[in-house]
């Protein structure tokens, strides 16, 4: 079923992008008053891509805010995007196989520049091998890469320094006013680090428990952190069965867990069921692959999530 509706997908991403190639124009300098236009797939790379290009370009996200990634469809108006944009970033993993469909029905002279955020950064499988383990059974005998690779510091760092060279490219007119936005990011980057590694110098815990997917391998293996989930960050699959909301609550009582955490925009339910059972704590752990359309309208940015995180994080390793 999981392949036929991938099919599906991409077919309807093929036939769209047809639709809307007549309408759609490529030309350099496509954003309002002549700037750079740039599309971003994820609210992440969204971020990093406007933070970066700051007023050198005109910037959109695709995915609409409140909605999950694994579940967005191409529309025609998305596709229309993507013909005309002059740079295009995307993650480029299991979630976004539609890319490369809709990038594939475009001729090669009408095509964006392509920053895909997983081939310049770091990337691992999603493995139960001491890092991470799932408290579902068997969900990965076809392991995949992770994609959530913007939940590592170092691969910001590098996804930045990616998006403002595919900027340059387009518009070198602009450099010294991207150089200076990507010295500030990578600035506001460094002192948060900072932040976390002065959260980690201070105790040696390191076990947490989610009870909801894990979007966070790399953000664990950057600080040793280890954990028990209901979910691998890619599963499509969010009901929690019954042995597995008792893993997780062995696994509070047993290691005296303070609390559990859950995700962005989660129903919470198998966490709010291992806090009944244990009376431990709930949190939430900001993946950054999406906001709500308030926090998106009052421009929440990445660090800012990321802020988020570490304080939930100095609240369970306490």
């Amino acid at each position: 079923m999981k392949t036929l509706q991938k099919l599906i997908r991409l077919t309807a991403a093929a036939l769209l992008l047809m639709l809307c190639l007549p309408l759609s124009s490529c030309s350099s300098g496509a954003g309002r008053d002549g700037k750079v236009y740039a599309v971003a797939t994820n609210f992440a790379v969204y971020d990093i891509l406007r933070s970066v290009a700051g007023d050198t370009a005109e910037v959109e996200m695709l995915l609409p805010p409140e909605t999950e990634s694994h579940d967005y469809e191409i529309t025609l108006a998305d596709a229309a995007k993507i013909a005309r944009a002059d740079v295009f970033v995307c993650i480029g993993g299991e979630s976004e196989d539609w890319v490369w469909d809709t990038l594939g029905t475009m001729d090669p002279a009408d095509q964006p520049r392509v920053l895909c955020a997983m081939d310049v950064c770091r990337t691992v499988e999603e493995t139960d091998d001491g890092i991470f383990e799932t408290a579902e059974a068997g969900i990965h005998d076809d392991p995949e890469t992770d994609e959530h690779v913007w939940t590592s510091f170092g691969n910001i760092r590098a996804i930045a320094r990616a998006v403002a060279e595919a900027l340059e490219a387009e518009d070198p007119g602009k450099s010294a006013e991207r150089e200076e936005n990507l010295a500030r990011f990578l600035g506001e980057l460094d002192g948060l680090e900072q932040e976390y590694a002065a959260l980690f110098a201070s105790t040696d815990k390191r076990l947490i428990a989610v009870a909801d997917r894990f979007p966070f391998r790399y953000l664990a293996e950057e600080w040793g952190l280890t954990c028990v989930a209901a979910f691998s960050g890619c599963s499509s699959n969010v009901e929690a069965s019954l042995s597995t909301v008792n893993a997780l609550v062995e696994t509070v009582r047993k290691n005296g867990l303070p609390g559990v955490f859950k995700i962005e925009m989660s129903d919470g339910r198998c966490a709010d069921a291992v806090a009944r059972e244990t009376g431990c704590a709930v949190w939430t752990l900001q993946s950054g692959h999406n906001v709500t359309k308030e926090e998106f309208d009052a421009g929440v940015t990445l660090t800012e999530l990321m802020r988020r995180n570490l304080t939930v994080l100095g609240e369970a390793l306490r």
